[in-house]
């Protein structure tokens, strides 16, 4: 998994929490909001190839040892 993308949701978070209210800045809540959610989607596509990539290399093993 990517530390960037997990640093970059945090950093997001952080944001939301210190600069972006709903009711008063709402710009900015919208903002940091969907950069968050974009930064977890990331991260979730990174686990995702992650295990795919396992699943490949398991399968390239196995047909090693069957030559």
């Amino acid at each position: 998994m990517s530390m960037q993308a997990n640093a970059a949701k945090k950093c997001f978070g952080e944001n939301i929490t210190l600069f972006a209210n709903a009711q008063t800045a709402p710009e900015k809540f919208n903002l940091y909001n969907g950069l968050y959610n974009l930064a977890d989607a990331v991260e979730q596509i990174e686990r995702r190839l992650t295990a795919i990539e396992n699943a490949v290399n398991q399968l390239g093993a196995q047909l090693q040892q069957r030559r």
